[in-house]
């Protein structure tokens, strides 16, 4: 466990890495996470996002084991969590993190904290049928391929997922990435990235 005192926030970084088939057995309930991804606006408009265009349990079915990365952030004492305030923060850690993740890659594959944030989601190309601007810096999001998000949090680091409401701020946000190790080549991966497979 890392942590880490940057102006306005405290870190606290956990890694935790099991089999990939252990992790999608227990924590991957893919009709229910999926239908949330439904009642999303960057459905189907975010080539980052589902439907997607290959089968996902084969994509999946590649990784052995799987290095999960579950990021608290707690505000400074007088600094509260406003919805400009989080998407700040959070822009900030994903961005980081992000970088971090994708230099990681060889064999393996990064699972990013939530959607993509290169593009404004009005400006994604998906939304003209159009190929990705950056199909070498995309990557799913676990959620997105059907795992439970606040169960990972909650049983396998002991952080319960916090949500704000009209007037209430939560007391930390919760960032949840990975990295899923195979055995492939990094030519098989770059053939991936080429076509947008992630």
């Amino acid at each position: 466990m890392t942590q880490d005192n940057t102006p306005g926030y405290t870190l606290r970084e956990q890694w935790r890495t099991m089999p990939m088939k252990e992790y999608a057995e227990t924590f991957r309930d893919f009709g229910r996470v999926r239908g949330y991804c439904h009642g999303c606006g960057r459905y189907g408009k975010c080539w980052a996002c589902p439907p997607y265009d290959f089968a996902e349990e084969e994509y999946l079915g590649q990784f052995t084991t799987i290095s999960l990365l579950a990021t608290k952030i707690t505000p400074s004492e007088g600094v509260a969590l406003t919805p400009e305030t989080a998407e700040r923060i959070l822009n900030r850690e994903r961005q980081r993190l992000d970088r971090m993740l994708l230099g990681m890659e060889g064999n393996a594959r990064a699972f990013f904290a939530g959607t993509c944030i290169l593009c404004p989601p009005e400006k994604c190309t998906r939304r003209e049928g159009l190929p990705c601007r950056h199909p070498e810096s995309i990557r799913p999001s676990l959620e997105a391929l059907g795992f439970d998000i606040a169960r990972t949090a909650s049983e396998l680091f002991g952080i319960p997922l916090q949500w704000g409401s009209p007037g209430t701020f939560p007391a930390y946000l919760t960032l949840i990435s990975a990295i899923a190790r195979a055995p492939f080549t990094r030519l098989q991966q770059d053939e991936q990235t080429k076509h947008g497979r992630f």
